[in-house]
C-alpha cells in the first residue's frame, strides 16, 4: 500500500488543477436559452416529447423530430406548446437518407457552428437481461459518443450521454405483452426450441420489470437540460435508483462468468431441451 504512495500523489497533483477549474465553471452562469436553437429526435412520445416541451418553455427555439408529423403525438406536442413559433415540427427518421439530410440543412441554418450533443443512452449498455439488440444499441451509443466527444473537443462542440435507469411507466413506448401474444409471433422453429412455459416465465420477468419503472420522467428531462445549459456540462449523466446504480458498479467490478451466472439464474430457472 505504502509503496504506492509516491505514485498516487503525483496524479492527485495532476487532477486538483482539472477538479478546481470544473468547480469554478460549474459556478458560472447557465447558457442563456433566448436566440438558441435545438434540434431534437423522437418527439413523437416519451422523453423527446418531455424534453421538446421542456426546452420550449425555458426559451429555446425548437425543432422537434418526429417519425409522424400528423400524428397523435405530434399534434399533441404542438397543442401543449401553445401553437408558437418557437416550436416547429419536422419529419425525422433517422433510418431514411433523404430525412436526415433535410435536418442537417436546418441545422446549418438555424443553428450555430458551434453547440452541443446529447444522446440518450441507458444504464442496459453495461448489462443485458435479455434485451440483447437494446443493449446493443445502447453499448454501441456510449462507444460512439467517447470517440466523437474526443474529436469534437476540437471544435468546441461538447458530447454529454444521458443513462436513465429503468422509467418505463414514464415513457410508455414499451407496453406489457402477455405470454399468449409472444407465442403466436414466434415461428414453428422457434416454437420447437421455446416452450410455453419459458414464453410465459419471460412475459412475466418483463412485465413485472415494466410495472417497477419510475413515473417520474422529469428527472431524466432535468438531466438533459443541464447537459445543455450548464457551463460545465458532465460527459455522462447517471439518472437510476440506487440499486441501478449498484448493479452497474458491480457489473464493472465482479468477473463476467460471476455475473453470467447469477443474471442467469434471475433470468430463467425453466429447463429447455
Amino acid at each position: 500500500m505504502w509503496a504506492a504512495a509516491p505514485l498516487l500523489l503525483p496524479l492527485l497533483l495532476l487532477l486538483l488543477p482539472v477538479a478546481l477549474a470544473r468547480l469554478c465553471r460549474r459556478g458560472a452562469a447557465r447558457l442563456e436559452p433566448a436566440g438558441r436553437a435545438v434540434l431534437i429526435t423522437g418527439c413523437d412520445s416519451g422523453f423527446g416529447h418531455l424534453l421538446a416541451l421542456r426546452l420550449h418553455r425555458l426559451g429555446f427555439t425548437v425543432f422537434a423530430g418526429c417519425l409522424c408529423p400528423g400524428g397523435d403525438g405530434a399534434r399533441r406536442l404542438q397543442r401543449e406548446a401553445g401553437g408558437a413559433g418557437r416550436l416547429r415540427v419536422l419529419r425525422l427518421d433517422v433510418t431514411r437518407a433523404r430525412d436526415v439530410r433535410a435536418a442537417k440543412e436546418l441545422v446549418l441554418s438555424h443553428l450555430p457552428e458551434r453547440g452541443r450533443i446529447v444522446f440518450m443512452s441507458s444504464i442496459i449498455a453495461y448489462f443485458t437481461l435479455g434485451n440483447g439488440i437494446y443493449s446493443m444499441t445502447k453499448a454501441a451509443i456510449e462507444k460512439f459518443c467517447d470517440a466523437l466527444r474526443l474529436e469534437m473537443k476540437k471544435f468546441g462542440v461538447q458530447v454529454c450521454i444521458i443513462q436513465p435507469g429503468n422509467y418505463a411507466r414514464s415513457t410508455k413506448i414499451q407496453p406489457p405483452l402477455s405470454a399468449e401474444e409472444i407465442w403466436s409471433e414466434l415461428s414453428e422453429e422457434e416454437k420447437a426450441v421455446y416452450n410455453k412455459e419459458y414464453v410465459q416465465e419471460r412475459a412475466d420477468f418483463f412485465n413485472s420489470i415494466l410495472s417497477e419503472g419510475s413515473t417520474n420522467g422529469s428527472e431524466v428531462v432535468d438531466a438533459m437540460v443541464d447537459a445543455l445549459t450548464s457551463p460545465a456540462p458532465k460527459a455522462r449523466y447517471m439518472v437510476a435508483r440506487l440499486k441501478e446504480k449498484a448493479l452497474v458498479l458491480v457489473c464493472a467490478l465482479f468477473p463476467t462468468a460471476v455475473m453470467d451466472s447469477v443474471l442467469s439464474y434471475a433470468l430463467s430457472k425453466v429447463k429447455l431441451a
